[in-house]
């Protein structure tokens, strides 16, 4: 007597009772389809990406990144020989205002610089500052100082023309020409002018916060960006004491 294979039903306990022998039933076709198209998708999104990121560095990097913000005021990256004459002769650009440095690596660009405004008539301004960190005080009054005495059409520019010429151009558009803080801060924007509000340049948009911040929680003062960077603004170089503004005097943190 031969015993049964499968006495207690376990091989066909919950199995159908026709078996459907067509493949897509199982949801191997569909879940292949659902995979190539993951696949697809995936390419597509990653392609696109790529492209966008080498679009921005071409145009940030590759680019002068000059715009016109009006007849008096321009901005570009660091340009170079022929290109910074030109754009200088062509705008009749009388102030160079330049927010790199002049020694060290920059010491060359700097020559280069000073040699062609010199021989356009324009006059070449220093007003160094950092992209990748809030700007120091001692900076700033630099600037504030370079700003109240500047001869229009002025030029400014840093390495790539994106985050410290951005905000430089937003204090010189709210502060000296009225501009409201919210229209001004177009001027730090992805396009056109290739800021990015992340990692160190965001630097850039944290001072205006901070700026922003102040003035929501004081409305009555009314303070220009300038005006709160003497009386309430204090970042500076660690171990750096505390200067004169360039009014000559020495403004301290309230209490």
């Amino acid at each position: 007597m031969v015993a049964p294979t499968d006495p207690h039903g376990i091989n066909t306990a919950g199995s159908p009772k026709k078996l459907d022998h067509a493949i897509d039933s199982w949801g191997y076709v569909h879940g292949r389809q659902e995979r190539t198209r993951l696949i697809i998708g995936g390419g597509v999104f990653f392609v696109g990406a790529l492209t966008i990121i080498v679009a921005f560095f071409l145009y940030r990097f590759g680019t002068d990144n000059y715009h016109k913000i009006s007849q008096e005021w321009h901005r570009s990256s660091q340009l170079e020989g022929e290109a910074f004459r030109r754009y200088i002769n062509e705008n009749e650009i009388k102030t160079v205002l330049r927010l790199v440095g002049t020694d060290d690596s920059d010491e060359v660009s700097y020559e280069e610089e000073r040699a062609a405004a010199e021989g356009s008539g324009a006059k070449l301004v220093i007003a160094k500052m950092a992209a990748t960190r809030l700007p120091w005080r001692s900076e700033l009054s630099t600037l504030f100082n370079a700003l109240d005495n500047i001869e229009t059409p002025v030029l400014v520019h840093c390495r790539q023309g994106a985050d410290r010429t951005g905000l430089v151009t937003v204090i010189w558009l709210h502060d000296y020409r009225g501009t409201p803080l919210k229209t001004a801060r177009e001027q730090l924007a992805f396009f056109p002018y290739g800021h990015v509000e992340i990692g160190g340049p965001q630097a850039m948009d944290d001072f205006l916060d901070m700026y922003e911040a102040f003035t929501a929680a004081h409305p009555k003062e009314k303070l220009k960006i300038r005006d709160w960077v003497r009386q309430h603004y204090f970042e500076e170089k660690p171990g750096r004491a505390i200067a004169a503004w360039y009014d000559g005097v020495v403004y301290r943190p309230a209490g």
